[in-house]
């Protein structure tokens, strides 16, 4: 029973990150050709961000882990709780990377509540699944909720 409640967890999880994808991203190639020879003027010059460009940067990156995560064996998740676990924080750990690549304040505050929502889900997804303390899988409803409503908020800044 104690795995199944870590598969459906896994799986609730895996469908609401992708929440925040399912707008499309603002077009933003031109900053992109015009930056690719040299990184360092694209951070100098990043203090004026639009939110459509810190978008461009946001909604991809997301876009890219929430597919990753949602490609979770749930049949592994079983027989191997910590290895899905930690496949599901390598997608936290790409979410603290974005927050770390925007800097328009409303979109770098909007992706990092994003950021500390999955961060309380990881670790709430240890306790439950590879420590199998059942008492915090009462949690999982509320950060779940957490993690939506976030994930709402940055999708309609950027939509």
């Amino acid at each position: 029973m104690n795995r199944r409640i870590a598969a459906f967890a896994i799986a609730s999880v895996a469908i609401l990150g992708l929440t925040a994808c399912s707008g499309g991203a603002p077009e933003d190639t031109a900053n992109d050709s015009a930056d690719s020879g040299d990184s360092a003027p694209a951070e100098e010059t990043t203090t004026d961000q639009s939110v459509e460009d810190a978008c461009g940067i946001v909604i991809p990156q997301l876009t890219e882990a929430s597919t990753a995560m949602s490609e979770i064996d749930m049949t592994a998740a079983e027989a191997d709780p910590q290895a899905t676990v930690d496949q599901f924080n390598s997608f936290v750990g790409t979410l603290g990377e974005t927050v770390d690549s925007v800097s328009n304040a409303e979109v770098k505050e909007a992706t990092a509540a994003v950021y500390e929502d999955f961060t309380a889900l990881g670790d709430l997804l240890t306790k439950v699944v590879v420590e199998q303390d059942m008492s915090a899988a009462g949690e999982l409803s509320a950060i779940t909720g957490d993690v939506t409503a976030s994930a709402t908020a940055l999708q309609e800044l950027c939509s």
